[in-house]
């Protein structure tokens, strides 16, 4: 954690001091708390955050890592990140539609679906997913005919844009999104900075690609997302983790389709911590209350003690 969160995490506990014993004395003033960091966008990232990646970069370069390369910020991140918030969040409703797009971008060939047996909420789901890329031109073509065909008919824009986020690059965002959402809810705030697709040089000299890294507070978090071929990766990603140093709670994959139980064996057999896509908020969530449970307590020992020093003062 750097030295400005450490002072603000201080200038709050003495605002919050100075609050109690104000009421204590029978004051009536309110003051804010100050922070850097004072609204949220429409979606999970507050709007004043400010990525700073230091500790990151040292932490890699503690395990005799170099980050080579970063990526670079987009414009369209934004309207990106939202669409893959939305699939993350509704994949099991929308994943035949996310199997078709890949076989369209391999085949080139437009491709039909038959809604008539699928639920109303998989339907709203799947037509609302269309429009929304339909829009931002990653179908090249989209129509459905409602009761009584129900058929949809759409083709994938096969350009390198599209192209990496119908592969994988969805789950990536969605996975960024998804732990931004869950620092976001602790009651405490959280210090966090990530990079997302750093190349990175290995101890051994070996180039390999991190998919996604987060600081939070003082602990390191490393998340690969695989939407299918995981199994060339998985003994790969856990030697990896032990590179690292990161354990199970801090070392994570996230696959689309594969069941509880074959995640759980995967877990079992590598150094990390195998999750479906649908498991991974619960999981991770039970990993950052730990964490925000920790700086709670940190904060009232410091409260706790600067109440102390006043009173003697």
């Amino acid at each position: 954690m750097g030295i400005e969160d450490t002072l603000e995490r201080i200038a709050n506990a003495l605002e919050r001091i100075a609050d109690a014993l104000e009421k204590r004395e029978g004051a009536s003033v309110s003051k804010p708390i100050v922070s850097q960091h004072t609204a949220m966008n429409m979606d999970t990232e507050e709007k004043d955050f400010v990525n700073d990646i230091q500790d990151i970069e040292e932490f890699l370069n503690s395990k005799n890592i170099r980050i080579k390369t970063l990526k670079e910020n987009d414009d369209a991140d934004s309207v990106l990140d939202k669409i893959a918030l939305y699939i993350g969040k509704r994949y099991s409703l929308v994943k035949d539609l996310m199997m078709n797009m890949k076989r369209s971008l391999n085949t080139g060939r437009t491709f039909r679906m038959d809604l008539k047996n699928y639920s109303q909420e998989e339907i709203s789901s799947i037509t609302q997913l269309c429009s929304n890329l339909y829009q931002i031109a990653f179908l090249q073509e989209y129509k459905y005919f409602r009761s009584p065909d129900y058929r949809l008919f759409a083709s994938p824009n096969r350009i390198p844009k599209v192209i990496n986020f119908f592969t994988g690059g969805w789950l990536e965002r969605y996975i960024k999104n998804a732990v931004i959402e869950i620092i976001l809810s602790c009651e405490e705030k959280l210090s966090y900075s990530y990079i997302m697709n750093p190349q990175i040089m290995l101890p051994n000299g070996d180039d390999f690609e991190l998919d996604l890294m987060f600081r939070i507070e003082d602990s390191f978090f490393w998340f690969e997302a695989k939407t299918g071929d995981y199994q060339r990766y998985v003994d790969k990603y856990s030697r990896v983790a032990k590179i690292l140093n990161l354990d199970r709670d801090h070392a994570y994959m996230i696959l689309t389709d594969i069941t509880k139980d074959g995640a759980q064996a995967l877990t079992t057999l590598f150094h990390m911590n195998v999750v479906r896509i649908d498991n991974f908020p619960e999981v991770f969530s039970k990993v950052v209350a730990k964490v925000c449970s920790k700086a709670q307590n940190e904060i009232k020992a410091l409260e706790e003690s600067l109440m102390k020093d006043r009173q003697e003062a």
